[in-house]
Formats: structure tokens, C-alpha cells, sequence
């Protein structure tokens, strides 16, 4: 699984977006002022904070299911911890993220928009991959990229199902909270961005 080594998850990142591997972290990095108090959900390495937002001089905490991944980024200087999104409560902060991770929800992927909105004082802002070789007309391709993007633990609750751009999309518009969203370049992804359920100004 890909998510068991950082260099075999960093690898497959950057085959998966190519030369718009940075599009999704300058994107997100966009949407986030400087200062603020980021909660990154599902965040594999840290590569959002020490690529992208480390210079923005935000409070930062990554948030990841995997230990090999946490580990890494920990000893890379990212405030990282092993978190279950499942069982776990979500720290607050102004700016919550979830980076290509929604699907590992699916197909009850309701309440945990829930659990994001109710952690954001401001926004959340999700992307998720629209374009998916679990889709793949090709033989054997969809099942072993269902098996390799497994998270490592999910109590028996992965499915392998994936969005596409219709799917998300009336996702993300069945959501009060929700104020637009944008495609990346390439149009692997596409960003939904939601007001957080307790809005002030940052």
C-alpha cells in the first residue's frame, strides 16, 4: 500500500499529477492566509507545510491515520500526530484540510464533511480527485490501484469507491456550507471551499 512508505507515497503522487504534482498544494496554499492555524486532515507526508505554507508563518498541525508517514514528517520539522478520523475528535483551527483523502469515506463520506465543518472557525477546503485509474477501462489497473490507495486502517470500512466530476460536485452543492469550487491544472482534482460552522474573521 502506498501509504505504508513515504517514498513509495511521494513517488506515486508525483507519477499521478506529473507536471502539475504542485498545482493541488499551490492551490490550497492559496486559500489560506498567513498566520493562521491550519488543521490538515489526512495529511501523508507534511509536504502542504514544508513546500507551501512554512513561509506563510502558519500554525500548523498534520493529521494522519499512517505512523510511517507521521514519523517522517515529524523528523522532517512538521507538527504532525497519528489521528483516526473515524473515532478520533478534530482539534479546532481557523483552516481545515483534506488533501485527496474523501474517498477513503465513501460511501459515508456525510458526516465526516460534518466532523471537518465543525472543527473550522473559517473554511475547509477539500480536494479530491476526479480523474481515477480505479477507473480505468484497462484490465486488472482498477482493482489494484482500489487495493494500493487502501488507507492502513479503516475498521473495514474502505470501499474503493472513487468521485467523479458530476458525483463531487452534487457533494459538494449538498452542503449549505459550501461557497465554490475550481479545478487544478491538469483537472485531476477539483477544490470545493465551505464556510467553517463557527465563522469569524480571521
Amino acid at each position: 500500500m502506498i501509504y505504508s512508505s513515504r517514498t513509495v507515497y511521494h513517488l506515486v503522487m508525483r507519477v499521478l499529477y506529473g507536471r502539475h504534482f504542485g498545482a493541488r498544494y499551490a492551490a490550497i496554499a492559496a486559500e489560506i492566509p498567513s498566520g493562521a492555524e491550519v488543521i490538515d486532515v489526512c495529511a501523508g507526508d507534511g509536504y502542504l507545510y514544508l513546500k507551501f505554507l512554512r513561509q506563510k508563518s502558519v500554525r500548523y498541525l498534520g493529521l494522519d491515520i499512517s505512523p510511517r508517514l507521521v514519523d517522517w514528517a515529524r523528523k522532517h520539522g512538521v507538527s504532525a500526530r497519528q489521528f483516526n478520523l473515524w473515532q478520533d475528535t478534530l482539534p479546532p483551527g481557523d483552516v481545515v484540510v483534506m488533501q485527496a483523502s474523501l474517498y477513503q469515506f465513501l460511501p459515508h463520506a456525510e458526516p465526516i464533511i460534518g466532523k471537518l465543518l465543525s472543527a473550522a472557525r473559517h473554511t475547509v477546503i477539500i480536494s479530491e480527485p476526479i480523474r481515477n485509474l480505479s477507473s480505468s477501462l484497462l484490465p486488472l489497473v482498477p482493482g489494484l490501484s482500489r487495493h494500493l490507495s487502501a488507507p492502513d486502517s479503516t475498521g473495514g470500512t474502505y470501499t474503493g469507491q472513487r468521485f467523479d466530476r458530476q458525483s463531487l460536485a452534487e457533494f459538494f452543492n449538498s452542503f449549505e456550507a459550501f461557497q465554490r469550487s475550481f479545478m487544478i491544472p491538469g483537472g485531476r482534482d477539483m477544490v470545493g471551499i465551505f464556510h467553517g460552522y463557527v465563522s469569524h474573521s480571521l
